[in-house]
């Protein structure tokens, strides 16, 4: 393995491990590495985000059926990753029995085979969403009223395309804001209003 200095001015352009595709690694890329103590990325930046992400879902919604009842549902899950899905409130329900899905471990095989097998049989539900009002495409939300496409949010009213947001009405294609109003493609505000394009403000009100 090659060691950069921190004092190295040069970029260096690599292929990605996993699609092939060039990557660049700057030289203050380089030098935060080295501070952690870690060696240069072998995947590209998109590689990576897609690793990343593979943790949860918080952007895409799916229409599924449901494994219980038949019905179309809005799913957090792909229907091709062939998971058993319940809509949430049939999951909640006291009418069937996760128990029901135990097996014996089969020594015989390894073991997250046998896990996997269980986890995509054993029914999982679908979102988690509570107390929403005309807001059926978001997720990990709640006390939602007239939102679209709004993901781990609660407490808001006409605001659509956003991920953790906050107490905010009328914000659209904004990140992590709190309290904010009028407020558009914008990430980490609190207490803002009728701001545009902008990156961790507090308390900002425009005219």
């Amino acid at each position: 393995m090659t060691r950069h200095s921190a004092t190295n001015m040069n970029s260096e352009t690599k292929n990605c491990q996993n699609c092939k595709s060039p990557f660049t690694i700057e030289p203050e890329d380089f030098s935060f590495y080295e501070r952690i103590k870690i060696p240069p990325p072998t995947f590209c930046p998109d590689c990576r985000l897609q690793r990343r992400s593979a943790f949860r879902n918080e952007k895409n919604l799916y229409r599924v059926k449901s494994a219980k009842s038949g019905q179309e549902i809005l799913s957090l899950i792909p229907p091709e990753a062939g998971v058993t899905i319940y809509e949430e409130k049939e999951w909640w329900a006291d009418d069937w029995d996760s128990s029901s899905y135990g097996q014996d471990y089969d020594f015989s095989k390894p073991f997250f085979v046998q896990f996997f097998e269980l986890a995509k049989r054993t029914p999982r539900f679908n979102r988690s969403v509570t107390f929403m009002v005309n807001s059926d495409y978001s997720a990990n939300a709640g006390y939602l009223k007239n939102c679209y496409l709004l993901f781990n949010s609660n407490h808001d009213e006409d605001c659509a395309y956003g991920n953790g947001i906050d107490n905010s009405k009328n914000c659209f294609d904004n990140s992590h804001i709190n309290k904010c109003e009028l407020c558009y493609d914008s990430f980490w505000l609190t207490n803002c209003y009728q701001t545009y394009f902008s990156i961790q403000l507090w308390r900002i009100f425009s005219d």
